[in-house]
C-alpha cells in the first residue's frame, strides 16, 4: 500500500486486526533457534475477514496454524512488530525468535472504494422520499470521504439518518455500507441540495445556418440556479430555428445561439390564406416586410390593393384573420 501510515499491532489490541488468506507473502526473517525453517513474512495481503498465524509466519509445522484475530478494514494496513510477533510465537509454541527489534510484518487488506455517485444517489432518493418533491442533485462537501469495502463486494449504500434544512438547502446524513458477516461501515456525510430542471439540447453538433428539427433534440438536466431568461427551456424555442453560432451536442443552449428562419422576405409574392368554418379562401399578395414563422407581417392584396396583417405559417404562406386594413 502506498502513502499510508502503518498502524502498530500489539497482542492485546482491542481488535487484533481484520483479514485472512495470504496474498503473496515473501520470507524475510528467519528464526534464530533450532527450527530455522520458520520465517516472518515481509508483507501479506489479505482478502478475507480473518488474520491467521500463517499470514505472519511461513514454514509453520503441521497443525500449528490458528486464527489470531480480525483482518484490517478493507483498504487499510497495519504493522505487526517484533515484540508482538515474539509473543504470538511463544503463545502458539512456535520456535521462532526475531533477529532484530526492527523485524516486522506489514499486513494489508484488499479493498475498493464505494463510488461517490452511489452515496449521492442514495441520499437523493431519501431526500425525495422524506423532504422534497422537486428534481434534485446533491453535492457532498466532505471531499475526503472514503468508504472501503472488500474488493470482491458490490457495495450497497443505506441512509440510516438524514436531516435537511430547506432554508439553506443543506443536509447531514449517516450512511452505512455492509462489509459482510453482519458487519457494517458507517460514515457521516454532509452536503448541499440543488434543484434541477430538464432542458432541451441537441443530440448532434450543429453548424451556423443549419435549421433545427425536432429529431435533433434530446434532454438533459441542469441546476435551476444556473438557468436564466436566456436559457432555452422548451422545444418550441428550438424547432425551426436557424443556428446562429456553433452548438455542441449535449450543451445547454441560449436563446441567442439561435435565430428565426426567414421564411418570407420583403417584396416576395406570397399566398394569403383566409379560413372560416365554411370555407378557405386564397389570394395572392406581396410581403411588405420580412417574416419568420409566427411573425405578424403586413401583406398587400394584389387584387384589391389593400394592406392586411397576417401571420407567417410557412415559406410563402401568410394566414390572415380577415380583411383588416393595416394602419400606415
Amino acid at each position: 500500500m502506498t502513502g499510508k501510515k502503518l498502524k502498530p499491532l500489539t497482542l492485546f489490541s482491542a481488535a487484533l486486526l481484520l483479514g485472512a488468506a495470504i496474498g503473496g507473502a515473501q520470507p524475510a526473517e528467519a528464526g534464530l533457534k533450532a527450527n530455522n525453517a520458520i520465517f516472518a513474512n515481509d508483507t501479506v495481503t489479505l482478502h478475507g475477514d480473518s488474520l491467521m498465524l500463517s499470514d505472519l509466519f511461513s514454514g509453520l509445522p503441521a497443525g500449528k496454524d490458528a486464527r489470531i484475530g480480525d483482518a484490517p478494514l478493507p483498504g487499510e494496513d497495519i504493522v505487526v512488530r517484533a515484540g508482538t510477533l515474539q509473543q504470538l510465537a511463544s503463545a502458539h509454541d512456535i520456535d521462532w525468535t526475531p533477529s532484530s527489534s526492527r523485524t516486522r510484518v506489514i499486513v494489508e487488506r484488499e479493498g475498493r472504494a464505494v463510488p461517490l455517485e452511489r452515496i449521492r444517489s442514495a441520499i437523493e432518493e431519501q431526500l425525495v422520499e422524506d423532504y422534497v418533491t422537486d428534481r434534485i442533485e446533491v453535492d457532498v462537501t466532505n471531499r475526503r470521504l472514503s468508504l472501503m469495502v472488500p474488493s470482491e463486494m458490490d457495495p450497497e449504500v443505506t441512509v440510516e439518518n438524514l436531516d435537511y434544512s430547506s432554508r439553506n438547502q443543506r443536509f447531514a446524513a449517516i450512511v452505512s455500507v455492509p462489509l459482510g458477516n453482519g458487519k457494517s461501515l458507517r460514515a457521516k456525510v454532509q452536503g448541499e441540495v440543488h434543484a434541477v430542471i430538464e432542458v432541451p439540447v441537441l443530440n448532434r453538433h450543429a453548424a451556423p445556418g443549419e435549421t433545427i428539427r425536432e429529431s435533433d433534440i434530446s434532454w438533459t438536466e441542469m441546476r435551476a440556479r444556473r438557468s436564466n431568461h436566456n436559457t432555452v427551456t422548451t422545444v418550441d424555442q428550438l424547432v425551426g430555428m436557424s443556428v446562429r453560432r456553433p452548438i455542441g451536442a449535449g450543451r445547454v443552449i441560449r436563446r441567442t445561439d439561435v435565430k428565426p428562419v426567414q421564411l418570407i422576405r420583403k417584396g416576395d409574392v406570397v399566398t394569403m390564406v383566409f379560413r372560416t368554418s365554411a370555407m378557405t379562401l386564397t389570394l395572392r399578395g406581396q410581403a411588405l416586410e420580412n417574416g419568420a414563422r409566427r411573425d405578424s407581417i403586413r401583406v398587400k392584396n394584389l387584387a384589391s390593393g389593400k394592406t392586411v396583417i397576417g401571420s407567417v405559417t410557412d415559406a410563402g404562406i401568410v394566414s390572415v384573420a380577415g380583411p383588416r386594413i393595416a394602419m400606415n
